[in-house]
């Protein structure tokens, strides 16, 4: 049966047409967004052959067929997201209107050129989209897992937009942004595309220590030190990786960009003795050392825009990246490698200071992560993070989201539980099981936050489980969003005590969202 035939059949168990805002078919589901749930005849839906699983979240009717009812080649998963691609792009004001694009691990970010050409309604109404967020100068929709795909989807359509001239347009656009939007804008689209890399060389530092720990794998033999050699590469030249994304979000030469950061690295990293014209080189820390690059890119950029326009154009190709490097090399040896450092080192300073105020600290940063992810402003933390992870090989802020994220988990479960209303149970368990397996947007949006109280739980759970991380410590290895599978991030060291210890606390908040949940009850009007 197809997705046309069976959406029509269906029909009168959801209410009619009328009811109907909007309809999607993709990887073998169906989502329908619905103007009144309690039209909806939940039971009979789940009866059908067809289907496997029926499930209502605000509004919305997620149905997951029986694997032999994929539906037809016409309506496959690839045609179906590049048809929500296609509408996001239609809806965000067209190509025209987007100035750089990315996406982290659940959301799909835009840069927009004028936002008053959103048709922000229909974006919402879209099952596809589960929130939008406007921060920090990027319009965010909250996808969940499949956002990479997703991602892949628009790229078809948009391209790479990062390398096309500003236009006047957006200048004009840039100019009415606040200075704090643009810094901020500029900071995650830099740093952003380098996570993927920190988490994969952060599990295979995971991966490393479980051998040595349970499998007699020796640090001194050939296996090791090569797998390790590996890993080390990503903190390494992490300041590469930046360098070259934060070139492209600006519209500026990101090879030049990353040839000049990488110089640094190879020629000039702790080195003793140097001088350029008759001054000596400040001995500076260049790998894994993320500020001086967050510095030097956009006065870079302001210089390649500057020779773009000013030289002849037949000149340009051959002495725009001439004078660039000339002209930065010094700059960076310096002015901003001395002060990157510096201020890196205060950074890693405030975030081991932390620690020292460790329970209090991290109790407040827990109980306010779930806030900060609504808002959006997590992301504000993601540059202090990588800086940490980066500097010390490990990081403590991190930490701050395993409790809040297993906390919205054992919230969800107590709705789910205590719930009397048949779609606040279903949401309520589906989403803590995504929670504890992979993001947990599904539930701060799908239960948590439409209840309130639950969300009230979950912070005072977060914020118990998180005075007890501080107080032993608890750090990560690496960094990503925090499940079941990514508690192999706080694996490393000479012994498996932190890891243990990040299991039993994850524990204590899940064990403390679902208590807490069932204790304050929540009102379902």
């Amino acid at each position: 049966m197809g997705y046309k035939q069976f959406l029509s059949d269906i029909t009168p168990l959801v209410g009619g047409n009328g009811n109907i805002s909007n309809s999607d078919y993709r990887d073998n589901r169906m989502m329908l967004a619905l103007k009144d749930c309690d039209a909806v005849q939940l039971d009979t839906l789940r009866a059908l052959p067809e289907v496997a699983r029926a499930e209502l979240t605000r509004n919305r009717l997620r149905i997951v067929f029986q694997s032999e009812n994929t539906g037809t080649e016409e309506h496959s998963m690839a045609k179906n997201y590049a048809e929500i691609a296609q509408f996001v792009v239609e809806k965000v004001g067209g190509k025209e209107n987007i100035e750089t694009y990315t996406h982290c691990i659940t959301r799909l970010r835009f840069v927009l050129r004028d936002k008053g050409k959103v048709a922000e309604a229909d974006l919402k109404a879209n099952p596809a989209i589960l929130s939008i967020v406007d921060q920090g100068g990027q319009y965010q929709l909250v996808i969940g897992n499949d956002v990479e795909k997703l991602y892949n989807a628009v790229k078809q359509i948009l391209g790479e937009l990062e390398g096309n001239a500003p236009s006047q347009a957006t200048e004009k656009t840039a100019e009415k942004k606040k200075p704090l939007d643009r810094v901020m804008g500029f900071v995650q689209a830099s740093v952003a595309p380098a996570i993927p890399v920190i988490v994969a060389c952060g599990l295979i530092n995971a991966l490393l220590a479980l051998a040595v720990q349970f499998l007699g794998l020796s640090t001194e033999s050939g296996t090791y030190q090569a797998w390790n050699s590996l890993a080390s590469v990503g903190f390494t030249y992490l300041p590469v990786w930046m360098a070259f994304a934060g070139a492209r979000y600006l519209n500026a030469d990101s090879y030049v960009a990353a040839f000049l950061s990488l110089g640094m690295i190879a020629c000039f990293n702790n080195q003793e003795a140097l001088s350029m014209f008759g001054l000596p080189i400040p001995n500076i820390k260049y790998d894994s050392s993320i500020v001086p690059v967050l510095l030097m890119v956009p006065v870079f950029a302001l210089l390649d825009h500057f020779l773009a326009e000013h030289l002849p154009k037949n000149l340009v190709y051959m002495f725009k990246p001439l004078l660039c490097s000339i002209i930065m090399a010094p700059l960076i040896l310096f002015v901003f490698g001395p002060v990157g450092a510096l201020c890196g080192t205060i950074l890693v300073s405030i975030c081991t200071a932390l620690m020292n105020f460790g329970p209090i600290s991290m109790a407040i940063l827990a109980a306010a992560h779930p806030i900060t992810v609504i808002f959006g402003m997590h992301s504000l933390f993601t540059p202090i993070l990588v800086n940490e992870l980066a500097e010390s090989g490990m990081t403590f802020v991190l930490c701050r989201a395993l409790a809040a994220n297993f906390a919205m988990a054992g919230a969800a479960l107590g709705v789910g539980i205590k719930a009397k209303k048949i779609q606040n149970k279903s949401t309520g368990v589906t989403s803590s099981v995504t929670a504890l397996l992979a993001a947990t947007e599904p539930a701060l949006y799908g239960c948590l936050l439409p209840l309130r109280r639950p969300l009230i739980a979950a912070c005072g759970a977060a914020a118990v489980s998180g005075f007890f991380i501080g107080l032993f410590q608890v750090h990560a290895y690496a960094m990503g969003s925090f499940n079941v599978f990514t508690l192999a991030y706080c694996i490393g060291g000479d012994s498996m005590t932190n890891f243990f210890l990040a299991c039993a606390f994850a524990a204590l908040a899940f064990v403390l969202g679902l208590v807490f949940t069932l204790l304050l009850g929540f009102k379902e009007e």
